[in-house]
């Protein structure tokens, strides 16, 4: 693979860096963020507002239809991340590191360098805890851009007996908070938290003088990332955090019939369609 290289879509417009994202906490400004696994979709986002695009695991159970963000790879991972860089060259680009590309330093490095390098990520985000505080410094060492993902962690969802809210107790409280602590010490530079109590989110954001991200983590944190494809109504049970804004599989579908209908009608192809002989 050879390095991104964006496109022109949005020449002009002002780059989206760490240091922007940190001078909104500081403006009281919220952060936009959303999913995104695509280059088209990258485009079509651009000029939306938005700060942050999260090229995420997730793109294994919305797109692939999998059961699970643990079939995502890590060359499935660098590729559509290349690809989201592509369409979106001045947003914020987040990547996930996917499930077992992170079990130790070494490979936690070596892999987060690939997605800067090959892909054009401005930050890799890890689902983390305490435990991860020597691969987080490893890390931000090297110069790269850290997000602590805490809470629901969907990659270990087995692990921990299903998608459930955490740090709904004052004991998972307390353990989210001190391990966002610890990880922001070790150089994380965002910290998202999904699926916990807004008075959680506020006790981090509180510990913490980096940006905090919220996915179902209330109206505390500093920035808020939903799933796209959530939002466009393609999740028959999206999570209680998210409204659907849009009807996607029906859009789709209606084009789909219309051009259907123009076969059989013989409405299409019309001559204009055609290429003349010379």
């Amino acid at each position: 693979m050879q390095p991104a290289s964006p496109s022109s879509d949005s020449a002009g417009a002002p780059r989206i860096t760490l240091a922007h994202l940190q001078a909104m906490v500081g403006r009281q400004q919220p952060i936009a963020m959303l999913t995104c696994y695509d280059h088209p979709t990258a485009q079509a986002l651009v000029g939306a507002g938005l700060h942050i695009l999260l090229v995420g695991d997730s793109a294994a159970t919305t797109v692939l239809g999998e059961n699970s963000t643990t079939a995502a790879t890590m060359d499935f991972m660098l590729l559509i991340t290349r690809s989201v860089r592509r369409g979106a060259p001045n947003l914020f680009v987040m990547a996930d590191m996917p499930f077992a590309s992170y079990p130790d330093v070494p490979t936690a490095a070596a892999n987060a360098l690939r997605f800067v390098q090959i892909a054009g990520a401005d930050a890799v985000k890890l689902e983390c805890d305490g435990r991860h505080v020597e691969i987080v410094r490893a890390l931000s060492a090297s110069g790269i851009v850290v997000c602590a993902h805490l809470g629901l962690l969907p990659q270990r969802a087995v692990q921990h007996g299903g998608y459930r809210a955490k740090g709904r107790t004052s004991a998972e409280a307390d353990r989210i908070v001190q391990d966002a602590t610890a990880l922001a010490a070790a150089g994380a530079e965002l910290i998202l938290l999904e699926a916990v109590p807004d008075e959680v989110s506020r006790r981090v954001v509180a510990a913490v003088s980096c940006p905090v991200l919220g996915c179902g983590a209330g109206p505390g944190c500093h920035g808020h990332v939903v799933v796209l494809h959530d939002i466009l109504g393609f999740n028959d049970h999206p999570p209680r955090f998210v409204d659907r804004l849009a009807d996607g599989p029906a859009f789709i579908h209606n084009a789909a019939k219309e051009y259907v209908i123009a076969i059989q009608t013989r409405q299409y192809p019309a001559a204009r369609h055609g290429y003349p002989t010379k």
